[in-house]
């Protein structure tokens, strides 16, 4: 897309931001009232339920934070040798520290000394999440949150994890995570086949017709991209919200820094995914069919070298 239709689908944008008051409906956000179009919208989207991750958290970025202390003040070595050590300081609970190097290096993993020295840069959770270069990206930044599936050695069960990760210096960092067994782990395949090709589909159909047309359409929710749950998003790489056809008003904010309640930045991991050719990312997100939030598994994929079409499947707590 040349930058001439960009312009002309953010004139459209800004004109569906004017009308949003008209066909939006409260229920659909959790954070009503006028959005001036290019405004940036950090607000989360959705309440998690009393008892899950969040309320953890806490604990958990001071349990990093002391470890992260730690290194600096002892050592690298030092540091790797306590983090490895099933019996060490930092094992608490289901807590335990893990490291890696800038480049996906493994150097700490208590319950996987298989797996220290081996490069996992490209390594996916059962899903298809490259969680790891996620973890990458967000530790070159400065530090934050990460969703994924792993196993829990606690009961032996696949489960999702929330972790934080913070570097120690500028080639490696480190982290740790608190499981979410409220969330179910995995997701149907033939559900995920549909929700690639689904999003296949709609970037056909935006380099067939032209990204001023695909937006708008996206965005009708009386057309065939706006089913339900499975409607089609879209963003600038900018951070602007190009097309979200159940909350009208998000439309023209800038969400590159938008988090969800469990603090992920997830259209930033949206589009640095999509920057890198397309895949898997996981968000906590409102879902039109229920009326509630729910862990949604998103496919996205570039449509040029500015903007990303995607869609999602979403889980229920239990």
């Amino acid at each position: 897309m040349k930058v001439s239709s960009l312009a002309v689908m953010l004139l459209l944008i800004a004109a569906a931001v004017a009308l949003a008051g008209c066909f939006g409906e409260s229920g659909n956000s959790q954070n009503p009232g006028t959005i001036t179009t290019g405004t940036p919208d950090t607000s989360p989207v959705m309440v998690a339920p009393a008892g899950t991750a969040d309320t953890r958290s806490a604990d958990l970025t001071r349990f990093v934070d002391r470890a992260v202390g730690y290194a600096k003040e002892h050592g690298k070595n030092a540091a790797l040798s306590e983090f490895n050590n099933a019996n060490g300081t930092f094992i608490e609970g289901d807590l335990y520290m893990f490291a890696y190097g800038m480049d996906g290096t493994t150097l700490a993993w208590p319950y996987r000394p298989d797996l220290l020295g081996t490069n996992r840069a490209g390594a996916t959770d059962p899903n298809g999440v490259n969680h790891i270069e996620r973890m990458i990206e967000v530790a070159r930044e400065g530090g934050g949150w990460v969703y994924y599936v792993t196993m829990n050695p606690a009961d032996n069960r696949e489960e999702f994890k929330l972790s934080y990760v913070k570097p120690v210096d500028s080639t490696w960092f480190a982290g740790s995570g608190i499981y979410m067994p409220e969330v179910p782990a995995l997701f149907n395949a033939t559900e995920k086949d549909q929700l690639v090709e689904r999003v296949k589909l709609a970037r056909q159909y935006a380099v067939a017709n032209g990204a001023a047309k695909a937006v708008r359409d996206f965005n009708d929710r009386n057309g065939t991209f706006a089913d339900g749950s499975r409607y089609i998003f879209a963003y600038a790489y900018n951070g602007t919200t190009l097309a979200m056809p159940f909350q009208p008003e998000s439309i023209g904010t800038n969400r590159m820094d938008f988090t969800d309640t469990h603090g992920v930045k997830i259209t930033a991991w949206e589009i640095a995914v999509a920057k890198s050719g397309g895949g898997f990312v996981y968000v906590d997100y409102y879902n039109p069919d229920t009326g509630k939030p729910g862990m949604k598994l998103c496919y996205v994929t570039p449509v040029d070298d500015t903007w990303l079409v995607g869609s999602g499947i979403y889980t229920s707590r239990q």
